[in-house]
């Protein structure tokens, strides 16, 4: 009973917080807030936004007597025009980084070692996939992308490495000599 008494005596105290808010501006142009009008002049009255609702926040006073200027213009400038990109250097894949790699291995320990391909082709999905793992647990994959990445030669090293990707992981290596 003592709670609803004194939730009670909150709001009326709160009901003389709802009256009219009034604004002038006085003879020497500051701005004055009040909850009674002035005794001489007019008056104007400001709404107040509810409470519990979202409001913009509000400006200054002096903002809403300055008249607001328009803005600038905004000059359109064209787009520079794209930098023709000159072709990627051919990387190639060295010997010693192919004898490192293994079926198996994850695309981020390829790209790790070997850096990015110098071309990359996206073949589909493939069906199944069982892997038995290192302590004999057998896991099966479904709906696994099939990806070929393609390391050129160059003349220090005249091979094309070809490393195919079963989703994400080696499943063949294939190293041929072109010159």
């Amino acid at each position: 009973m003592l709670r609803v008494l004194s939730v009670l005596a909150l709001l009326c105290a709160a009901l003389p917080a709802a009256a009219d808010v009034y604004k002038w501006v006085d003879n020497e142009g500051k701005i004055h807030y009040s909850d009674t009008p002035p005794a001489k002049g007019a008056a104007k009255t400001v709404d107040l936004p509810n409470i519990g609702t979202e409001t913009k926040p509000a400006e200054s006073p002096a903002a809403e007597l300055k008249p607001r200027e328009a803005p600038a213009p905004v000059q359109a400038a064209a787009p520079p025009a794209p930098a023709v990109a000159a072709p990627a250097a051919v990387r190639g894949m060295p010997f010693d980084v192919y004898i490192m790699l293994r079926t198996g291995m994850n695309e981020g320990e390829l790209i790790q070692r070997a850096g990015p391909p110098d071309y990359e082709s996206f073949e589909g999905s493939v069906g199944n996939a069982v892997v038995t793992g290192r302590r004999g647990r057998v896991q099966s994959f479904n709906n696994l992308e099939l990806r070929r990445l393609y390391y050129y030669p160059t003349s220090s090293d005249p091979f094309t490495t070809v490393v195919t990707l079963t989703g994400g992981m080696i499943s063949d290596l294939q190293r041929t000599r072109k010159f």
